[in-house]
């Protein structure tokens, strides 16, 4: 801007180059910083396009002044907006529907009423970070009604579009929209990522009270298969506030996080099921084809509440050839027999992995440091 003067039309074609590239969340962070300045473009004689400005960067710099401090400026650009036949000014028209000059409001919402059609749906989807950001304010949310209908009814081919983006942000702003058309498709979107914010999203949803009961138990096993411990614990929530349910609470049971399995077994034991524990988990254990999840799981259940009868059984898995299910196993073993632990301190010393040799006692740990100590030094 500094260089208009100098050369207009080149600045223009910059300027128009930089817009047009411009993402949403790009453009919000860009009014930001321009409305920040301490002058207006009026200052800089550069109210309007002038004759040294090509017709075809008039738009850029009309949505430029839309940025302006000064209201008059602002009004002047969105006036200009609203006049351009393509589908450029929407996300400028947008940031101003929430305007303090109800001028230039009013104009932004006249000009983005006209362009609420079929046709521009897909726009308006790309569009969507500045929609999510408008929701919130006040001023703008009689024309949002209006964009929300216009996405629900017109839009959902365009927001999958979306959802399967590269874009993060973009992807959780059509899953957003989608949630509220199609959410057991939405939620099944999410938790297929990799993004964990998607899936603490997708929880909300799926466990929130407007869903219908059968949307809920179609997403609950999205969440009960998660690896998240918090996701999985929300799920048991929710199938402990429904009346059936208890085939899930047995199974969770034999969840790998000690916080699940306890709340499971909290919820079967008020329910009247107080017989089931501790042998769930010794039947989970002398089953030959449990899966890895299910022997890491019964195991912990026995260090919560197993006994010395149980000892046999876990030594079963000291030798297993998964080091997850070796250092579950000496953990277990460390709470129900710690002489045991201590009488086969060399062996837990000699495993390959790290995971399981943490399980060493201290004293166990310090005496086999002090051998290999004593060995160096003789040598």
């Amino acid at each position: 801007m500094l260089s208009w003067d100098e050369e207009p039309a080149l600045a223009a074609r910059r300027l128009d180059s930089l817009l047009r590239r411009t993402t949403p969340p790009e453009l919000m962070r860009l009014e930001s910083d321009y409305r920040s300045r301490r002058y207006s473009l009026g200052s800089l004689g550069l109210r309007a396009p002038g004759d040294a400005v090509p017709d075809r960067y008039a738009v850029a710099l009309a949505a430029l002044m839309s940025f302006d401090r000064s209201g008059y400026v602002r009004e002047e650009g969105v006036a200009k907006l609203a006049d351009a036949p393509e589908s450029f000014p929407v996300p400028f028209l947008l940031l101003r529907l929430n305007d303090p000059v109800a001028e230039v409001r009013n104009l932004a919402q006249s000009a983005l009423a006209t362009r609420l059609a079929p046709e521009h749906v897909a726009f308006l989807v790309q569009a969507l970070p500045l929609l999510d950001s408008l929701t919130r304010r006040r001023r703008a949310s009689p024309l949002l009604t209006v964009v929300e209908d216009l996405l629900h009814r017109g839009g959902t081919e365009a927001l999958w579009q979306g959802a399967r983006s590269a874009d993060p942000l973009m992807r959780a702003c059509c899953l957003r929209w989608l949630a509220r058309i199609e959410p057991v498709a939405a939620v099944e979107t999410a938790f297929a990522s990799r993004d964990p914010s998607l899936w603490r999203w997708a929880t909300r949803v799926a466990t929130s009270s407007r869903l219908t009961p059968a949307e809920r138990n179609a997403l609950l096993p999205c969440l009960e298969n998660s690896s998240s411990p918090r996701i999985r614990l929300r799920a048991l929530h929710a199938r402990a506030r429904q009346q059936h349910g208890e085939t899930e609470l047995r199974r969770a049971m034999l969840d790998r996080d000690a916080r699940v399995r306890y709340y499971a077994r909290a919820t079967l034991y008020a329910r009247g099921y107080t017989n089931l524990a501790p042998q769930v988990y010794r039947d989970a254990l002398a089953s030959p084809d449990a899966p890895d999840s299910i022997v890491i799981g019964a195991l912990g259940g026995l260090s919560d509440l197993g006994g010395a009868c149980d000892v046999p059984r876990v030594l079963d898995f000291v030798t297993h050839r998964k080091a997850r299910i070796r250092a579950e196993a000496w953990r277990t073993l460390g709470v129900l027999a710690p002489q045991e632990v201590d009488r086969r301190a060399a062996q837990l010393a000699d495993d390959p992995s790290g995971k399981v040799r943490r399980h060493l006692p201290n004293r166990a740990a310090s005496g086999v440091d002090g051998i290999n100590t004593g060995e160096r030094s003789d040598r």
